[in-house]
């Protein structure tokens, strides 16, 4: 029998209440829609993370509540019915929808499961419809899948500036060390040592040789948590074990309690950042920036004729992990009023804000002062009140769920890194992109603005590369064809040392990280660069390495990150310049 300790809240406990009916005096004009991943195979299983069945399914019953709150339908008893006036009802238009999600493997998944919910498949049918469906012969054929539509979603890799804005803490080595620092406090290591016997008494055959006993941890809180909830929803075992032996009772809930614990620490809870920067909570500013950016385009656009060269949306929806929502929370304060805004996001769960008018007319009202924004939480698909719930947020009091929009606008302004410039000086990021932007002649934008007539630097730099290159093999050409210059290869009796920090044991697939700038790595704290945020596990950089563990943190080398590892758990504490690259850019 385990020796449990009292759980004062059962994690991720997530929130839920009665959704108000469709009010006539209720207009939405816009919604920005961030939603956490259907669920995935474990982070720390070899091999790149994968969408499960179920969690396909999880997204495609969101992208049907969403369809039936925005679109077109009735079903009070998923997310209720706000339709936003000249959305179309049946045939999907990529310009009113915008999509974004990073180039990850379950993460595009999710994102293409929700748009089959959102704009299911549309049948032509006795040659009605889609007039591309129709041919010169009378036929008239559908698309594959029984007229399945063809959705946009924009992806970003590492190597994206547009991905800091669905995972701003990914290449953020100051967001990293922030976060890192809970591993030092008394916190910390009061919680590791009350809960060691805790740990030590799980199964180690539960997580399948993917962790061994001696990493039974608090350290590892999160990808233990991670683990056991797709082997409790896949493994009828572990599921019984955990489920009906009295043996275990409690077990289940205290580990994603613990889980949950930890990743608030990490992830938000900016009330106890070390500085007044909260900078472990960049993802969240990264997405305020996003989510303020869109809705300010679409209000440009809507009371003075915008920029024709930008695109503003009625609907976006961003497909991410739970590391920015809980930033964003914590930014927000929407902890305040209730703790279990402290929980890990289930997976399938969106946050949503609103722009919306009040009134009879149901027009975009030319006075920007008739515009309000309101923010609701979704707790996911999987629970019996699957609804959606608004709460205050900024410290206002339960009964003001609703802020004037120049309010939120300033609020947000308040809380947002909104350019590429602020971001890389403020994670001292060794990314790429970041080469340059200190430049005080070149401008930053904020991604999903299209200047028709400009080639971003970025693009413009890449292009410049090129030429550079093609000129020198050029030149290269002709003094070998000119002057005789001719290259050869001297033969070597052993293979080349890799070199870097773990010299001649070095991987080829062990790439070296060194912070920039003065961001030095805290003593007795474990660096690790880690899988999740990119297809092959690249992108998620992780607090605590549980495959580097010191057993008390003991002491670790200084001013370089420790070791790197394949596989990524803290998943996202874990874009020369000018205007971000679009998703869509490639060279």
């Amino acid at each position: 029998m385990f020796a449990l300790a009292a759980v004062t809240a059962l994690a991720s406990a997530w929130l839920v209440g009665a959704q108000e009916q469709d009010n006539n005096a209720y207009h939405p004009h816009a919604s920005f829609v961030f939603m956490r991943t259907g669920e995935r195979t474990p982070i720390i299983r070899p091999g790149p993370s994968v969408l499960s069945a179920l969690g396909a399914n999880q997204m495609y019953t969101l992208g049907q509540n969403f369809r039936t709150r925005y679109i077109t339908g009735q079903s009070p008893s998923s997310l209720g019915q706000e339709h936003i006036a000249g959305m179309s009802p049946n045939v999907l238009n990529n310009e009113q929808i915008l999509v974004k999600t990073l180039d990850t493997e379950y993460l595009v998944a999710s994102a293409q499961a929700f748009m089959q919910g959102l704009y299911p498949p549309r049948a032509l049918g006795n040659g009605t419809g889609d007039a591309s469906g129709l041919l010169a012969d009378g036929r008239a054929i559908d698309y594959p899948l029984n007229g399945y539509q063809y959705a946009s979603v924009k992806t970003s890799s590492q190597l994206d500036p547009d991905s800091i804005y669905i995972a701003g803490a990914q290449n953020c080595p100051v967001a990293q060390k922030e976060a890192m620092m809970y591993f030092t406090t008394d916190e910390f290591l009061e919680t590791k040592a009350a809960n060691k016997d805790f740990y030590k008494n799980l199964s180690v055959d539960w997580f399948e040789g993917n962790l061994k006993s001696d990493q039974l941890d608090y350290i590892s809180a999160y990808e233990i948590a991670d683990y056991l909830a797709y082997q409790y929803a896949h493994n009828s075992t572990i599921y019984r074990r955990l489920a009906n032996d009295s043996t275990y009772d409690g077990v289940y809930d205290k580990i994603r309690h613990l889980a949950d614990q930890e990743a608030w620490y990490l992830y938000g809870n900016t009330s106890s950042s070390s500085t007044d920067n909260d900078n472990r909570a960049i993802a969240g500013k990264t997405l305020a920036a996003a989510i303020l950016d869109q809705f300010q385009k679409l209000v440009t656009d809507k009371t003075s004729g915008g920029d024709t060269t930008d695109f503003s949306y009625p609907l976006t929806f961003y497909v991410g992990e739970q590391e920015p929502m809980m930033s964003l929370m914590s930014l927000m304060k929407a902890d305040s009023h209730d703790h279990d805004f402290r929980s890990m996001p289930p997976f399938g769960s969106a946050m949503v804000f609103e722009l919306f008018s009040t009134g009879d007319n149901v027009d975009f009202p030319t006075n920007k002062d008739d515009l309000w924004v309101r923010f609701y939480f979704h707790n996911g698909t999987e629970y019996e009140n699957n609804q959606m719930m608004a709460f205050p947020i900024f410290g206002n009091g339960p009964s003001r769920t609703d802020m004037p929009w120049k309010e939120f606008k300033d609020m947000f302004a308040k809380i947002s890194v909104s350019t590429l410039t602020e971001w890389c000086g403020t994670c001292a990021s060794p990314s790429l992109f970041c080469w340059g932007v200190d430049n005080p002649n070149v401008s930053f934008v904020l991604p999903g603005q299209h200047h028709k007539s400009k080639l971003s630097p970025t693009v413009a730099g890449i292009i410049g590369a090129i030429v550079t290159l093609a000129v020198a093999g050029f030149l290269f050409a002709l003094a070998m064809l000119l002057a005789g210059v001719r290259f050869h290869r001297n033969p070597r009796s052993k293979q080349a040392d890799l070199g870097g920090f773990k010299g001649s044991a070095k991987l080829a697939s062990d790439p070296d990280l060194s912070l920039a700038q003065n961001a030095a790595a805290p003593a007795g704290i474990s660096f690790v660069n880690g899988g999740g945020a990119g297809g092959d596990k690249k992108g998620h950089e992780r607090v605590g390495s549980w495959e580097l563990r010191q057993k008390e943190l003991g002491p670790q080398p200084s001013g370089d990150f420790a070791d790197q590892s394949r596989r990524g758990s803290f998943d996202a504490i874990d874009a020369v310049a000018g205007q971000p690259v679009q998703p869509h850019e490639r060279v």
